[in-house]
């Protein structure tokens, strides 16, 4: 039999043996009373389980794993994952059968449903080794699962430590950071087991890929819950608005919201669909498309009761009356900032006038590089001759679609949002009906009006402040707390 080489490591000893399959025997004979160490499969085999299984070379210390005794609650540093479940001792039983299917499992402690609170059932691996001819200092790693009984399940956290043989001997062994081997005093020692922090950083805790691979296992058709960022973490909450420290505010808040209407709406992404929506209308204008589609207009539904309906609306795309109302809406929301229908009153007023203020400058170039002409006009009819009229855009098109865009940006709902989307065409139709503008003419109006409304959506989503949403949570056995939801 070929003669083993012994190294002796943190007062144990690495024992080398070319015999395969010789050495965890031969290693559980002499430590039958001491703490197992096995040897982790070779790196090809390892990275077939590594889905599940602890990822070697990437570190969670010992201080993360925290204390893991009995009377530890759990619930002060919890970071896991709550699974639900209408039976937390089932639930239990399946944490314990997955984690036992892929580790050898050195301790488990079941958890106390009875308690108050409850006491969470702890499960601990043996520490596992590389391949024994791998490089020097070894690495040695574990696992520890914690489940803690909640209200509808449990919460489930996985902690991955991984140890490296370091430094010199410690000045007084422990059971912590050796294996001592009475019978091999004479060889020399040459470390201790220490936490391993890895030179550079690593992607992802292991600790957080291991608890989500493993909740994942065990409940793959269920809806995981992540628990809160413990308050030591670094949160990146919402950004602050950057005219709170300024001396008037409100003032401030208009100048930074109309700067970003206009970089959303002068934006890469916001040029290009104008490009194509006016390239659209061009080839409406320069053919014979709305020459066609404005007589059967005429023809098909002028006379009917649904051209009456249009014609009726022409009003609200009159600017002498709706910019006083945006503005009169504007300055209700000051008078009555911080009371719900003030807040919304104010909110649309202010929308609409930003609507207008980053719409009706291009609305008026428009207009005249186009050059085109009403219905009627003149000969060239649709067609753009630059500078020749000042009709290629309607006006009248744009000015009716701003109120119902800039309420169709507050809403959420799809029924709503959508009808108010329908009612923004409605002015435009008006102008076709009354044959006082062409289709593409109309259109153009239309687009330019939801472009600008694009832009002041984005600004506000932009500037979104945060929500928080406070609900009552039933706790098992008994009693009752709160959850927070929030949103920005």
């Amino acid at each position: 039999m070929p003669s083993p080489q012994l190294q002796h490591a943190g007062g144990g000893v690495r024992m080398v043996v070319a015999a395969a399959g010789m050495g965890l025997s031969l290693v559980a004979r002499l430590a039958a009373d001491e703490q197992l160490i096995e040897s982790l499969p070779r790196p090809g085999e390892f990275l077939e389980g590594a889905e599940t299984g602890p990822l070697f070379g990437e570190t969670a210390t010992a201080d993360e794993a925290g204390d893991t005794k009995s009377g530890d609650d759990g619930g002060d540093d919890q970071r896991g994952i709550f699974l639900p479940s209408d039976n937390a001792s089932r639930l239990w039983e399946q944490t314990l059968a997955t984690v036992a299917a892929d580790h050898t499992i050195a301790r488990v402690e079941p958890p106390d449903f009875d308690a108050l609170p409850p006491l969470p059932g702890v499960i601990e691996s043996v520490w596992t080794e590389p391949d024994v001819l791998g490089t020097w200092p070894p690495r040695r790693q574990r696992v520890i699962v914690r489940v803690v009984p909640a209200a509808g399940g449990a919460w489930v956290e996985g902690i991955v430590q991984t140890e490296s043989l370091t430094g010199p001997p410690p000045e007084r062994e422990t059971a912590a950071n050796s294996l001592p081997l009475d019978v091999l005093d004479d060889v020399p020692r040459v470390g201790h087991w220490e936490p391993f922090t890895p030179a550079a950083p690593t992607a992802g805790d292991p600790s957080r890929q291991f608890t989500t691979a493993l909740a994942s296992r065990m409940a793959p058709q269920s809806e995981m819950v992540a628990s809160l960022p413990s308050p030591e973490e670094t949160w990146l909450g919402p950004p602050g608005v950057p005219w709170a420290e300024s001396r008037h505010p409100r003032l401030s808040r208009i100048w930074h919201k109309v700067g970003e209407d206009y970089r959303n709406f002068y934006s890469c992404e916001s040029l290009t669909c104008l490009a194509a929506a006016f390239g659209t209308g061009a080839l409406m204008a320069n053919t014979g498309f709305d020459e066609t589609i404005q007589t059967a207009w005429q023809r098909g539904v002028t006379p009917t009761g649904l051209g009456t309906f249009f014609s009726g609306c022409k009003d609200i795309g009159e600017g002498r009356y709706s910019i006083p109302i945006f503005g009169a809406a504007a300055v209700t929301g000051l008078l009555l900032e911080g009371r719900p229908v003030g807040d919304a009153v104010g909110m649309w007023g202010s929308r609409s006038l930003r609507i207008l203020v980053v719409g009706a400058p291009p609305l008026y170039v428009l207009q005249l590089a186009t050059g085109a002409s009403r219905p009627g006009e003149g000969s060239a009819g649709s067609k753009w001759v630059a500078f020749n009229d000042n009709n290629g855009v309607s006006g009248h098109a744009f000015m009716g679609a701003v109120p119902f865009l800039a309420a169709a940006g507050m809403v959420e709902g799809p029924v709503a949002k959508g009808s108010l989307y329908v009612c923004s065409t409605f002015v435009a139709f008006s102008r076709m009906t009354d044959d006082a503008h062409y289709p593409s003419q109309s259109f153009l109006g239309w687009y330019l009006a939801f472009a600008s409304a694009v832009a002041v959506d984005r600004t506000e989503m932009h500037f979104a402040g945060m929500e928080v949403e406070v609900v009552p949570v039933p706790l098992y056995g008994g009693g009752s707390g709160v959850g927070f939801t929030t949103r920005w």
